[in-house]
């Protein structure tokens, strides 16, 4: 550890100055009040065997005390959650890869919000239509991708709800088992279909 320093020494029988013994005390404040921010210790003058079990808790680091240029390199480190991704675009190296499982769904349906971004197959042996709500009821982000596959002999027809407006050409049936298509929402309550579609 530093040497603590004291600027005034005093011997029997001399007068002690208010000033210089202040100045003492100072030193002592000085020195202490640095230990808490880290300074004046040695380095390797705390060792892991020195430090208690659970000591040292997130709620006693202060804000920002503890950085990435303090933590060494052999901290083994989690990858988090990166969240949604802002910006105009985003770039990567490699290969993307999603596995996104069909969601089965048999008989009428209308979409949920969290059918968004999946592949719902439709396995009728009738057919069957799949509705799209009202953005009001089910609001859907603008460019929601949503995947139907008819896999049964039933024909799907993708509608839109009362004030929902869905576009597709020549209409708005998958054509027959096997086909497949992706509603995209293009606006508040206007869809799009893309694919094997049949009037």
């Amino acid at each position: 550890m530093a040497t603590l320093t004291i600027p005034n020494t005093f011997v029997n029988g001399a007068t002690i100055v208010a000033s210089e013994h202040n100045a003492n005390f100072t030193a002592v404040k000085n020195f202490a009040e640095a230990l808490s921010s880290g300074t004046n210790f040695d380095a390797g003058a705390i060792n892991t065997e020195d430090i208690a079990t659970s000591a040292i808790t997130a709620a006693k680091i202060a804000t920002e005390a503890v950085t990435s240029a303090k933590i060494q390199t052999s901290v083994a480190l989690t990858t988090p959650d990166i969240g949604a991704a802002t910006g105009t675009s985003l770039n990567t190296t490699g290969n993307v890869i999603s596995h996104n499982v069909p969601t089965p769904v048999v008989g009428a349906y209308t979409l949920a919000l969290t059918d968004d971004g999946t592949i719902i197959e439709k396995n009728d042996a009738s057919g069957t239509t799949v509705t799209i709500p009202l953005n009001s009821s089910v609001a859907f982000p603008n460019g929601t991708q949503i995947v139907f596959i008819q896999t049964g002999a039933g024909q799907t027809t993708i509608a839109g709800a009362a004030g929902v407006t869905v576009n597709g050409t020549p209409g708005l049936k998958l054509r027959a088992q096997y086909s497949s298509c992706v509603c995209i929402k293009r606006s508040t309550d206007t869809w799009i279909l893309l694919g094997d579609l049949a009037a």
